[in-house]
């Protein structure tokens, strides 16, 4: 299987993930044949050699639908982030190389427990949201605007067990990409209707979620 990452970037990541607080584990699910399950693996693999903190399992979404189920997973490539066992509501759709590796590292630095403080009036309004809430991410991985917007989505749903977010790679879900009628990237959803269009401020994503 190919290497994703080169020696320097690898490096590079190193450096970021040694700050890793506590165990996760990344969950891969794929389909064979399927366009970038492969790359995602073994750039997931590669993530294992950085860090023995980083544990990964690669699942089959049609021979393990039961737990695809379980961790809602519903395409491939789909990643999640499990901590002591228990999902954390992130999810990758598509392969977070190019500008979404900042959207990887992010998750997993803040799945460990090594979080960054948030204006104690917004943690508590993200926190008091009881709603099954679903935020959907597209984003190219060329743009370097989207990667914040990722990590809004996700920095909520690690806040609120409710809340799932996932990062789609809208280019590689043409289908869905042209329902929602995708344009221009980032583009964000909260169950699949009210929508935030480029780079928004969290109290944005808030008032959305309060709304809903």
């Amino acid at each position: 299987m190919s290497e994703i990452f080169n020696k320097e970037i690898l490096n590079q990541m190193k450096q970021g993930l040694n700050k890793i607080k506590n165990p996760i584990k990344i969950i891969t699910f794929v389909e064979k044949g399927k366009p970038l399950c492969d790359e995602v693996v073994a750039m997931m693999i590669q993530l294992t050699t950085l860090n023995n903190k980083i544990q990964f399992e690669e699942y089959d979404l049609i021979k393990n639908s039961d737990l695809a189920e379980k961790y809602r997973i519903d395409k491939v490539p789909g990643t999640t982030i499990l901590v002591a066992g228990k999902p954390t509501g992130i999810k990758f759709y598509g392969i977070p190389t190019g500008h979404e590796i900042n959207s990887l590292l992010f998750a997993i630095l803040e799945s460990s427990g090594m979080t960054t403080p948030l204006e104690s009036k917004l943690e508590d309004a993200i926190k008091q949201i009881h709603k099954k809430i679903n935020i959907k991410v597209f984003v190219g991985l060329q743009c370097p605007h989207c990667p914040k917007a990722v990590m809004t989505a996700f920095k909520i749903a690690l806040l609120n067990n409710n809340i799932d977010a996932e990062m789609i790679q809208s280019n590689l879900y043409n289908d869905l990409s042209n329902g929602f009628g995708i344009s221009s990237v980032p583009r964000t959803f909260f169950n699949d209707k009210d929508d935030l269009l480029g780079v928004q401020p969290l109290q944005m994503f808030v008032e959305k979620l309060k709304n809903i």
